[in-house]
């Protein structure tokens, strides 16, 4: 049976030549090289060309010759400094798009409209996120939680932001709010049992929460 993995596999198989190894061309192939680094993390476990790949990658990545002749060194340099450390899937993708906004910037070969119309498209959504931020951070406060509950950790923007990474899709507005919500009502319960209960309370409030 041919799967999905085949196919991913013999895309990259071929990068090698008869011998095994990726061929030349691939090492020069600067952008090309930053894509094939950045797929590499994508490897299910057992696919080990990917992981060929992401040393292979890596290495090439790491050599000073990789930014002669490229019209924009430096821009390149800080591409390749960043995605050593941060590759784009452990990244949050709107702020994996900040920094490449700075990065697409610097391109001499840029599209304007392009570059404008991605610059729209984060401020328009970091300004969703503000709105949103705004209206939990009212909720909470309405609530007075923590006057009542001072021993508990201020998680709020932290709650959020995680919604943020899972729900970043801007259509995903009352998915990031709820959940905001039930992370940060959770995170006090969390500290109620571990900082501050008595084990009489604590039986006392899990017998509350069962009949809930």
């Amino acid at each position: 049976m041919y799967t999905h993995k085949h196919v991913r596999v013999d895309a990259f198989r071929k990068l090698k030549n008869s011998e095994g190894r990726f061929k030349e061309w691939v090492s020069r192939d600067r952008q090309g090289l930053l894509s094939l680094y950045e797929a590499a993390h994508l490897a299910f476990n057992g696919e080990d060309i990917l992981d060929e790949a992401l040393i292979f990658a890596t290495k090439n990545l790491k050599s000073p010759s990789i930014i002669q002749h490229n019209t924009n060194p430096n821009s390149f340099q800080k591409q390749i400094d960043f995605a050593l450390r941060f590759p784009a899937w452990k990244c949050v993708p709107r702020s994996l798009a900040r920094h490449s906004i700075d990065f697409y910037s610097e391109d001499t070969s840029q599209n304007q409209k392009l570059l404008m119309f991605a610059k729209m498209d984060f401020n328009m959504v970091q300004n969703l996120h503000q709105q949103e931020l705004y209206e939990i951070s009212g909720w909470w406060r309405s609530f007075d939680l923590a006057t009542n509950f001072p021993f508990a950790r201020e998680r709020l923007v932290e709650s959020y932001y995680w919604n943020v990474c899972v729900y970043f899709e801007p259509k995903y507005r009352l998915a990031r709010i709820i959940n905001t919500k039930i992370y940060r009502t959770l995170s006090i319960l969390d500290d109620t049992c571990d900082n501050f209960a008595t084990y009489e309370e604590l039986q006392a409030l899990s017998e509350a929460i069962e009949r809930f």
